[in-house]
C-alpha cells in the first residue's frame, strides 16, 4: 500500500455508530483536534467506553432524520457525541498494515469544523486484551 487512505476503512454515519459500539469496554483516549486531523487538539479525555447514556434510543427516535445526535458515555465521567447533521465521514484504522510495524488501533469521526481523533489503548495486563 502507497498512500494513507489505504490505510483506513471508510465508513458512513451508520456505520461510525456501529464501530463505536463494537469498541464498548475498550480504554481508549479521545482527542478533539480543531479544523483536520493534523489540527491542534483542544480538547482529550480518556477512559473506558461504556456505551450510551440511559435514554439514548428514546432521545434518537424523536428526532427528526439527519438530526441524530448519538452519545457514547466514558467510565471516568466524560463523553464524545455524534451528531449526524455535522458527520462528514468516519475512518477506521484496525492497528496493522501489511509490511509495517503495528500501529494503533483509531477511529476518526470527521465533523465539518473539527474531528474525534479515538485511540484505542493497548492493555498490557492480558494478551487477549480482556479481563483477568
Amino acid at each position: 500500500m502507497t498512500g494513507a487512505d489505504n490505510l483506513y476503512e471508510p465508513l458512513d454515519y451508520a456505520a461510525t455508530l456501529a464501530k463505536l459500539t463494537d469498541l464498548v469496554g475498550r480504554e481508549v483516549l479521545v482527542e478533539l483536534r480543531v479544523g483536520s486531523l493534523q489540527g491542534p487538539f483542544r480538547l482529550a479525555a480518556r477512559g473506558v467506553l461504556v456505551g450510551t447514556p440511559a435514554g439514548q434510543p428514546e432521545l434518537t427516535a424523536r428526532r427528526p432524520d439527519g438530526d441524530d445526535l448519538e452519545a457514547f458515555m466514558l467510565d471516568t465521567g466524560g463523553f464524545l457525541a455524534v451528531r449526524e447533521e455535522d458527520f462528514v465521514r468516519g475512518e477506521w484504522h484496525a492497528g496493522t498494515d501489511e509490511g509495517q510495524p503495528s500501529a494503533q488501533p483509531r477511529l476518526n469521526i470527521t465533523f465539518a469544523d473539527s474531528v474525534l481523533h479515538v485511540a484505542i489503548l493497548w492493555r498490557h495486563d492480558s494478551p487477549s486484551g480482556g479481563r483477568a
